[in-house]
């Protein structure tokens, strides 16, 4: 992997170590004091105040925790010339658990509970702190340089304060560890910290998380259907780790272990070699002073009926976005089926492939037919009205870019380990993001999976920076080009099945929303 070129005072980059959705981090060395760090920069660009603040709020909160020997130390933290953010890290040679996991299977009992309780008093602390970590699982415990376990990546981490927001307009979580109620996109608590760690303690002796089947993979909507399951029990495993981890991992978050503390006592307390005795009954202890306190979860998860079109019963919506804005999850339960999000306006994202056969970019032409021919063809590629006239996605080579005729907006954008759910949006109300191009998926890169898609290199260089610039119309002109984020919008699993293979570029005033149009001219009506 080619390692870019950071300009970072006192620092030397060595190599990159890995690259995900967010962010990339790279093998560097702290000249002043000779030591080897990870350097973590994210893709973002933080233009405004208020993100450079939330981004330092989220450093404050892991540099509270860095002294604690089972979290990953936070050295320096900052911002880059062009805007993105970076924080200097703790090197941890080991690799992550989930590397280990993918190489080697199941840990042994001991080890597994041991990690459960070292990792519990991290969180422990943590919550104590007022920080939530929200993406607990075997890849983000590390290995470091004396074979100890450390919690990292405090990125998603949340200082719960009251009125303030936890999120922005663009969410991540992993959903084999994730609690429920994260699927209904209310607001983090410590229960659902305590749910992760025990799903992640689960897969370490299982091998595969908890509501996993052993072959085969599963769409969103049975995994949340399976959140309603009863807990199976582990082969070989004493029915006492058992208990505790069910008792941990309960649906509703009123009914779970209370606290990390808790976890930690309850994993710290079993004999693992006794394996007829049943888990003791948890007592809950009053919480020692001092602590400030952390909101709790004020309501259960939903039961989930499965079978034939069967479906959840609430519509749930949470304000999780900037200013108001309000994203919003329809969770139907379709057995054996791909999540297919059943109101108006909605779009769900899988990441599967259909075996119909593809609309051919070749039907999409930017010259060599008469203007009728081209829209005649356009239209049945794209299923929108496009255009090349006055659009800078067309005179991008080899790529059939083009621009949907009217403006087209969306509502906050979730993303989980691939998949996108965001809602379509009417551009006179408030909104983050608008289409500035669209282009048939490359035919190399037929996917639904935006990270996949991301990283293609024709999609790169049609969502790219340089194009939106040239695409702003009216007040978006006085908004410089460091001020933005961009990214991609994969064809919905429903479209790809379809034969509609599109994907459209899409752009956000980093930081702010929009009740008016920054690419195209607004339509009468929405279509």
């Amino acid at each position: 992997m080619r390692t870019e070129h950071v300009d970072l005072p006192g620092y030397e980059v060595v190599e990159v170590l890995g690259q995900g959705g967010f962010a990339t981090v790279y093998r560097a060395r702290q000249l002043a004091v000779g030591r080897e760090v990870a350097l973590k920069i994210d893709g973002r660009v933080l233009s405004s105040a208020r993100d450079r603040q939330r981004f330092m709020r989220e450093v404050t909160a892991a540099g509270q925790l860095s002294g604690h020997p089972h979290v990953v130390a936070v050295y320096d933290a900052g911002v880059l010339a062009d805007g993105r953010p970076y924080m200097v890290l703790e090197l941890c040679p080991g690799g992550s658990l989930g590397d280990r996991l993918h190489r080697h299977g199941p840990f042994p009992l001991q080890e597994a509970r041991d990690v459960g309780v070292r990792i519990a008093d991290a969180l422990a602390a943590a919550h104590a702190a007022g920080v939530l970590h929200r993406d607990i699982k075997p890849g983000n415990i590390m290995i470091n340089q004396y074979g100890g376990v450390a919690l990292a990546d405090f990125g998603l981490a949340a200082m719960p304060r009251p009125g303030h927001e936890l999120s922005v307009t663009r969410e991540a979580l992993t959903p084999a560890y994730a609690p429920p109620e994260a699927f209904l996109l209310t607001d983090p608590t410590p229960a659902g910290d305590v749910y992760s760690l025990s799903a992640t303690i689960y897969a370490l002796v299982l091998g595969r998380p908890p509501h996993f089947p052993e072959e085969g993979s599963l769409s969103i909507a049975e995994l949340i259907t399976r959140h309603g399951l009863p807990i199976p029990d582990l082969p070989g495993a004493p029915p006492a780790l058992t208990e505790v981890l069910r008792q941990a991992m309960a649906p509703d978050p009123a009914h779970r272990l209370p606290s990390a503390e808790a976890l930690r006592d309850a994993l710290a307390g079993l004999d693992l070699h006794n394996t007829t005795a049943p888990a003791a009954p948890y007592v809950q202890s009053t919480p020692a002073s001092g602590n400030p306190p952390l909101p709790q979860a004020t309501q259960g998860f939903p039961s989930l009926r499965s079978g034939s079109g069967a479906e959840t019963q609430p519509v749930v919506t949470a304000g999780r976005g900037r200013k108001g804005l309000r994203l919003r999850l329809v969770v139907p339960v379709l057995t054996l089926a791909a999540a297919v999000l059943g109101t108006a306006g909605v779009l769900a994202y899988q990441n599967q492939q259909s075996a119909n056969e593809s609309a051919s970019p070749s039907r999409t032409s930017t010259g060599g037919t008469t203007p009728e021919g081209e829209k005649s063809s356009a239209k049945t590629v794209f299923k929108v009205p496009t255009t090349t006239k006055d659009c800078p996605a067309a005179s991008v080579d080899g790529v059939n870019g083009r621009c949907t005729t009217t403006a087209e907006c969306w509502g906050g954008m979730v993303v989980i380990t691939g998949i996108v759910s965001v809602n379509r949006s009417d551009c006179t109300v408030e909104h983050p993001w608008e289409t500035f191009a669209i282009a048939p998926l490359p035919t190399d890169g037929m996917t639904i999976n935006q990270q996949e898609l991301a990283n293609h290199p024709d999609v790169r260089k049609l969502c790219s920076r340089d194009v939106m610039t040239k695409s702003r119309l009216g007040k978006a002109l006085k908004i410089a080009p460091t001020g933005w984020t961009v990214d991609v919008l994969p064809p919905s699993q429903t479209e790809y099945t379809n034969g509609l293979r599109v994907f459209r570029c899409v752009a956000t005033v980093t930081g702010e929303q929009s009740s008016g149009t920054y690419f195209r001219p607004r339509s009468s009506t929405m279509p």
